[in-house]
């Protein structure tokens, strides 16, 4: 506020608006305003950041990043129409004198920061979807989805936006979202799910025939019933995975189609394979002396470690080192759930793993 102060002292804004605008102004009054400008563009790119939107990416020099573009979002603002003037600055500010006739400085002002931060959203819109259309396409699909969705809702929190399942949740049309009505509801006081579950998750119920607005309502009823953590999404969580879940699956229909297999390739993954049991020898062997004599695993447990460790070795093979653990064991396990694992199975069975692939790689360097 004091900043502001200082600024509308020093500059006597309403005077150089009126100036600017009548086409009565010196280049020092111009390159005043456009640093004002420029300096409210960028505390707004600055305050998106802090809320935890990426807009500079993660350049070393994003501070200079966010100044270029500070000016980038403002620069159609001053447009000449060759004769000196700016248009766009004639239609929003004209107006606005004739209607507040002792409009003072503070006023023009909150008129300036209100015209600039419009423009810096407009054009950060625009310059998010020519960088990335992919993205902007899934954030108008999942938008589109929640509206046209009778089991999704939306809603806004210090700048971003948030989706969440309302699973019978009874919301009037017409009304206003009241988030403290709904907080116990929403989960507000827990922690937000960790990405790594999520993904994992997601891998599991996404299908590629599945339209957005199915996806997005899997998604979130699952996010529904992980009880221990907040019960709703930021939008961009949502387009970040399914851009990631997506890109995998693309990548591993490519993969496969590429994978025509030789007599050599042939040969070659016979002789791997062979190290395979070698490796599981000594696995089950740490299995039996760390976890079966002292009653962690029983010997059936233990015999399904076995079989699923196996086929994780065998992922290896077939060049598919970023398949699931979970999915690995939930195939000897039909009814093991997330949290099941989480809770039962991932620390033993993540760790057997380590061990059995950090073996797989050793025995295989003799293969180079």
């Amino acid at each position: 506020m004091f900043l502001k102060m200082g600024l509308m002292e020093k500059i006597c804004l309403g005077q150089l608006v009126r100036d600017i605008c009548a086409g009565n102004y010196s280049q020092a009054q111009l390159v005043e305003f456009i640093n004002l400008t420029q300096k409210i563009s960028l505390g707004y790119l600055k305050y998106q950041e802090i809320i935890g939107k990426r807009i500079a990416g993660e350049k070393a020099n994003a501070d200079l990043e966010l100044q270029d573009l500070a000016v980038d979002c403002i620069a159609e603002l001053f447009s000449g129409d060759g004769s000196g003037n700016f248009p766009q600055l004639k239609r929003y500010y004209e107006p606005k004198f004739e209607e507040m006739g002792n409009i003072t400085d503070a006023d023009v002002m909150i008129l300036t920061r209100r015209l600039v931060v419009r423009k810096t959203k407009q054009e950060l819109s625009r310059i998010f979807r020519e960088r990335d259309p992919e993205g902007a396409k899934i954030v108008r699909n999942i938008k589109v989805a929640i509206r046209t969705s009778e089991k999704l809702e939306i809603f806004s929190d210090l700048g971003k936006e948030y989706v969440f399942y309302k699973n019978g949740l009874e919301i009037k049309a017409d009304e206003n979202l009241n988030l403290e009505t709904i907080a116990a509801y929403l989960r507000r006081k827990r922690p937000p799910i960790p990405e790594d579950v999520l993904h994992l998750r997601f891998i599991d119920i996404y299908s590629p025939s599945d339209s957005v607005s199915s996806s997005i309502r899997k998604l979130l009823k699952t996010v529904h019933e992980f009880e221990e953590y907040q019960n709703f999404l930021p939008i961009e969580t949502i387009v970040k995975l399914i851009r990631r879940v997506k890109f995998n699956a693309v990548k591993e229909r490519l993969s496969a189609d590429e994978l025509v297999p030789t007599p050599l390739d042939l040969l070659e993954t016979k002789e791997i394979e062979s190290y395979i049991d070698v490796v599981m020898n000594k696995v089950e062997r740490k299995i039996g002396a760390q976890y079966l004599r002292s009653k962690k695993l029983d010997e059936k447990r233990a015999d399904i470690y076995s079989r699923a460790l196996r086929d994780v070795l065998n992922d290896l093979i077939q060049k598919k080192d970023n398949s699931s653990y979970f999915r690995n064991l939930r195939h000897y396990l039909p009814d093991l759930t997330q949290r099941d694992y989480r809770q039962n199975e991932r620390s033993v069975f993540e760790y057997l793993a380590k061990v059995a692939k950090k073996e797989f790689r050793r025995q295989l360097k003799e293969l180079l």
